[in-house]
């Protein structure tokens, strides 16, 4: 037993003892035997005493409380008995009812806390469909939360510490050579920059994926123009890489959404970016806006005319450090598309991704339509 059910019991036991007494008197009270009516004075002394009950209310007050003492000593043994037994009784199950959740709950939370993240909350809890069954659920949730977001990191940290070995590694042999040749100083120091560049912008896409799939930071959500927004992310990759083919097929009208501008510019340029570069040199990349009434939803398709991913992969490369084989000879981490199904997740959509047949590869990305500024 713990200390929380008898101090509940105790509470109850005496609530219920005392309304059990309190309501046996008044009854008994109500229904005066006929040996207290005897007893009562006769009609002449009766007025003269109400006369004086009525100039004087204390003592009727006093009158009253005596009466209750005495009929309360006249209540037979077993009514009180009774009494007594009951309330014990229904005390202490409705202290049980209240107790015991609360200490499976506590074991779960203790279990939690020594690293049993996986330990489900009694189904006896779960059975009873109160507040207790809510808390225990809501428990449990926050529990697979826990346990999912620490093995995320804890894999993030594996990858992390494993591609931070290549550049290190590089930045070790440069400064390796500046000391065997300080005339190769410059070009060494470059190198150095250049790894120093690539960590510090792998570090903090990684900080934006936890961020995003922690629920650590919040949308800042605005009206997006996707036709403005689809064609400044083309006319960069075309400035940066002049052979670059981009066909880029947008609908008449306006097409909005509701997002965090940066976040969905970032999304978006990652794919075509990967397209581009993992495409064929003089091959098309095909980037199509869609607007979908039925659905609700726009469509951001991007194809290139590359060899695609083999099939067992799709669904891996949209995790960090996840790269296809036909992508491992490319300089590259493998967390572009990582954050791109990040961000659009959070904007409450999804990404997909197939290969086309003959040749080529296609990476879709789904965004709810936003009807209120829709003018179109």
């Amino acid at each position: 037993m713990t200390r929380l059910f008898w101090k509940l019991f105790a509470a109850l036991f005496l609530a219920l003892a005392f309304i059990a007494i309190a309501v046996g008197n008044m009854v008994q009270w109500q229904m005066q035997p006929p040996h207290l009516l005897a007893s009562q004075p006769a009609a002449s002394t009766q007025a003269s005493v109400s006369s004086t009950l009525e100039a004087y209310p204390s003592v009727v007050s006093l009158s009253h409380a005596l009466k209750h003492v005495h009929l309360l000593s006249s209540l037979p043994p077993s009514v009180l008995v009774f009494c007594v037994i009951a309330s014990a009784l229904f005390a202490a199950v409705l202290a049980w009812s209240i107790a015991y959740p609360v200490k499976l709950l506590l074991a779960h939370l203790k279990a939690a806390a020594d690293g049993d993240l996986l330990a489900e909350v009694s189904t006896k809890i779960k059975a009873s469909h109160d507040e207790f069954a809510e808390l225990g659920e809501a428990f449990d949730l926050m529990a697979l939360r826990l346990n999912t977001m620490m093995k995320s990191q804890s894999n993030m940290l594996h990858h992390v510490s494993h591609e931070l070995r290549s550049p290190l590694a590089r930045i070790q042999m440069a400064v390796g050579l500046v000391m065997q040749n300080p005339k190769k100083m410059q070009s060494s120091l470059q190198r150095v920059e250049l790894e120093a560049v690539r960590m510090e912008k792998m570090i903090a896409e990684l900080l934006e994926i936890f961020r995003l799939e922690s629920g650590m930071q919040k949308l800042q959500k605005t009206e997006v123009d996707l036709k403005a927004l689809l064609a400044g992310i083309v006319s960069d990759v075309q400035f940066e890489k002049q052979e670059a083919r981009i066909q880029l097929d947008m609908p008449d009208d306006a097409v909005y959404i509701r997002g965090q501008l940066e976040l969905l510019q970032r999304a978006i340029e990652n794919v075509i970016r990967n397209a581009v570069k993992y495409g064929p040199v003089l091959g098309i990349v095909a980037v199509e806006l869609q607007r979908s009434q039925r659905t609700r939803e726009v469509i951001v398709e991007v194809r290139d005319q590359g060899n695609g991913v083999e099939q067992q992969e799709l669904e891996q490369i949209f995790r960090p450090f996840m790269r296809g084989h036909s992508a491992s000879q490319i300089d590259g981490h493998g967390i572009g598309l990582a954050m791109t199904k990040h961000i659009v997740e959070a904007h409450g959509g999804f990404v997909k991704a197939a290969n086309l047949s003959p040749l080529g590869f296609m990476v879709r990305i789904h965004l709810p339509l936003d009807h209120k500024a829709y003018a179109g």
